[in-house]
């Protein structure tokens, strides 16, 4: 027996009209020929099925519960205003940002010692931060590659940076809107960058971790070793890296959205090897600095990129304060008080920031242009478009089958 389907649930669950089946989901196209294969459920009682049947509303409920969030339908003209009127938006918050830090620290770190010494330390400082958020961003783009569907190199990195700099945009609201909104338009269906957010999250904080609690030797003595065995962790992922996979679907769960296609081993191992090289990396730039103030190079080295790595990752997991501000520079003077002064270890924490906030923005434009200009001269080819995430819907339909979708009803009632 075949039931047509009123409502809305089915159609923003698969995005066209369906039919239900006894015992499974049947999707239909606008004129009425199926388009779709599924192989029909097995019946109740059948072997391994202990489950009762649920009934045609239970059913209708299931299809429906994991509804995935769309875009609002708006005519193009309009997103284009919200595009450009988002990208002004930016700009200002990203030039009143870098019009916020506190410049006055260059000045204090050029007074040290031979200006020409310093602008070396300060230059290194801000290559390595820079190279450091490269490495980052290739991390995040073997684990987007894993989850689906090839994306070119320039659209990966025009929606990195978008969602990257949008912590700047004053709110969240706008810059989920223009995350979402260009992951889209450039082949990235909403699904699998919240899955590559989970997953890149998992990588992000299971490195700075492991990498900043080794800092702990230095800070809290070497009686004290035990911080070392968080090295462990990154060996156990290396060796069993389903783990993150595993980690990454329960966050996806208590957010209630579906599992994602899990990453293979070697790409969790390449995208964990990246992590761990940028936060060393970008740990330099806080050694330089300390370096430039008077810190013994040779002691303050592994203390500088562990006590980095600490801060900010503990400035990730306080939510409630804007990219950690704050916390950060709290925990990095605190560290950098055993190989510098109070007041130097505060000038060096507040220096860090500076660093770091004219790199990313320096390195997220630049990426952004450039990616455009390639993007425009390339040929006009569309992304390709990932179908939202709806239930799992298997391939094939059972033969038997087939014969009943030929008296099935043609017309199938709309939206209202």
């Amino acid at each position: 027996m075949l039931l047509p389907v009123q409502g809305r649930g089915l159609r923003a669950a698969h995005g066209l009209d369906a039919v239900l089946l006894p015992h499974g989901v049947l999707p239909r196209s606008r004129g009425g020929a199926a388009t779709t294969r599924l192989r029909a459920a097995p019946p109740p009682g059948a072997p391994g099925q202990d489950r009762p049947d649920p009934g045609l509303l239970g059913r209708c409920a299931r299809v429906t519960a994991r509804r995935p969030w769309r875009l609002p339908r708006l005519p193009r003209a309009l997103w284009r205003v919200l595009v450009i009127a988002f990208v002004l938006v930016l700009v200002g918050a990203l030039g009143a940002t870098l019009a916020g830090q506190d410049w006055s620290v260059v000045a204090v770190v050029l007074a040290q010692r031979d200006s020409g010494q310093i602008a070396l330390l300060l230059a290194g400082a801000l290559l390595a931060s820079t190279v450091g958020l490269l490495l980052g961003f290739l991390s995040w783009r073997v684990v987007l590659l894993e989850l689906g569907s090839p994306v070119s190199g320039p659209r990966v990195a025009r929606v990195f940076f978008v969602v990257f700099l949008s912590k700047y945009v004053p709110g969240k609201v706008p810059g989920l809107i223009a995350a979402a909104k260009v992951a889209t338009a450039n082949g990235v269906g909403l699904a699998r960058l919240m899955s590559t957010a989970a997953l890149s999250m998992s990588l992000v904080l299971l490195t700075g971790l492991t990498i900043g609690l080794l800092a702990g030797v230095q800070m809290l003595g070497a009686q004290v070793a035990w911080p070392a065995a968080a090295a462990l962790l990154i060996v156990v992922v290396l060796v069993r890296p389903q783990l993150v996979n595993q980690g990454a679907n329960l966050v996806l769960r208590l957010l209630r959205q579906p599992d994602p296609k899990s990453a293979s081993a070697r790409g969790i191992r390449l995208a964990v090897v990246a992590q761990a090289v940028s936060w060393l990396v970008t740990g330099l730039h806080l050694w330089l600095l300390a370096v430039a103030m008077g810190a013994d190079p040779l002691p303050s080295l592994g203390l500088c990129v562990g006590a980095f790595t600490l801060a900010t990752t503990v400035g990730m997991l306080t939510v409630v304060i804007p990219d950690g501000i704050g916390v950060r520079e709290a925990v990095l003077t605190a560290a950098l008080t055993v190989v510098l002064p109070p007041p130097a270890a505060a000038v060096v924490a507040v220096a860090s920031r500076l660093i770091s906030t004219v790199s990313e923005v320096a390195l997220g434009a630049a990426a952004l242009a450039v990616a455009e200009v390639v993007i425009r001269r390339a040929p006009a080819v569309e992304p390709a478009l990932e179908p939202a995430v709806g239930p799992a819907l298997e391939p094939d339909v059972e033969s038997a089958v087939e014969p009943a979708l030929e008296s099935a009803p043609t017309s199938v009632a709309g939206d209202k």
